[in-house]
C-alpha cells in the first residue's frame, strides 16, 4: 500500500519550482486524505536538519531532478520510499503518480499559500550544495583538487563532500571538470549538472584545460598571498 505521507520541496529560494503547481498538487493530495509536509528546500534541510528529511523516507517525495534528490539522500546513508520528479513535469503528472484524476477541480489553495509564504526564504547563500553521484563517480578526486574552497576531502581513496558551506554561491566549476559528470548541483539551471538527464551543455577538454589554468593560477596567487601575510607577520 502507498504511504499517505508526502513531502513537497518548495525551494523557496529560486524560481524554477512553479509554485503554483506545488500548490495545486499540495492542495489536491491533502483533500484524498494525503498527509502534506511543503518543506522550504531539500538541500539545505539535508545539510542543516538532516532528521527532517529522515522522517520523510518511508514515504512519496516531491522534489527535483529525481537524480538529484536520490543523491542528496544517499549522502544521509537514506534508502528513499518514493521520489516524484517535480522539476519538468506537469501538476496532471505529478498527480497521476497517485492514481488522481488530472480533470478533477482544483481544491481551494488559500490555507496553502499562507503556509508557503510562512517558509523562510534565503537568496544570499541558499544551500547551494554539490552532491556527488556514486553510481557514475570514479574517485578520480579532480573535484577535489579543482575546489578552493575546501569543500571536498578523499578518505581511503573515496572523494566525500564533508564541508557543503565552504561552496561558493551559483558556482558550478567542479561539476564542469568532472570527467564522469558524477557531481550534482540541484540548483544550476542546466542539465546534467543539475541532476537532470539531457545534456544541454558540453565543455570541450580545451575549455576545461583553460579552466583548470586559471583556478591554477588562483591557486598560486593565493599561496604567494599567504607567504606574505606570514612573512609582515614575522618581521
Amino acid at each position: 500500500m502507498q504511504s499517505k505521507a508526502v513531502t513537497i520541496c518548495a525551494c523557496t529560494s529560486r524560481t524554477f519550482m512553479d509554485k503554483k503547481k506545488l500548490l495545486r498538487v499540495a492542495a489536491t493530495l491533502r483533500s484524498n486524505g494525503y498527509r502534506v509536509d511543503i518543506k522550504d528546500d531539500l538541500c539545505r534541510l539535508v545539510v542543516d536538519d538532516p532528521n527532517q528529511i529522515i522522517k520523510a523516507k518511508e514515504g512519496t517525495i516531491i522534489a527535483c531532478h529525481t537524480r538529484a534528490v536520490n543523491n542528496h539522500l544517499n549522502w544521509l546513508g537514506i534508502t528513499p520510499g518514493s521520489i516524484i520528479e517535480a522539476r519538468e513535469s506537469s501538476a496532471d503528472e505529478i498527480l497521476s503518480k497517485f492514481g488522481l484524476e488530472g480533470d478533477a477541480p482544483s481544491p481551494t489553495t488559500d490555507d496553502l499559500i499562507k503556509e508557503l509564504e510562512a517558509l523562510p526564504v534565503c537568496k544570499d547563500q541558499d544551500a547551494w550544495y554539490p552532491v556527488i553521484d556514486k553510481t557514475k563517480c570514479t574517485e578520480c578526486g579532480k573535484c577535489h583538487d579543482f575546489c578552493l574552497f575546501g569543500v571536498y576531502t578523499v578518505e581511503n581513496k573515496q572523494v566525500k563532500v564533508t564541508n557543503p558551506h565552504n561552496c561558493k554561491n551559483n558556482c558550478p566549476a567542479c561539476a564542469r571538470m568532472c570527467p564522469s559528470q558524477a557531481i550534482i548541483f540541484p540548483k544550476y539551471d542546466k542539465s546534467p549538472i543539475n541532476g537532470g538527464t539531457e545534456i544541454e551543455e558540453i565543455f570541450t577538454e580545451e575549455v576545461k584545460a583553460e579552466m583548470y589554468q586559471k583556478r591554477l593560477q588562483y591557486r598560486l596567487q593565493q599561496n604567494r598571498n599567504r607567504f606574505s601575510m606570514l612573512k609582515k607577520d614575522k618581521s
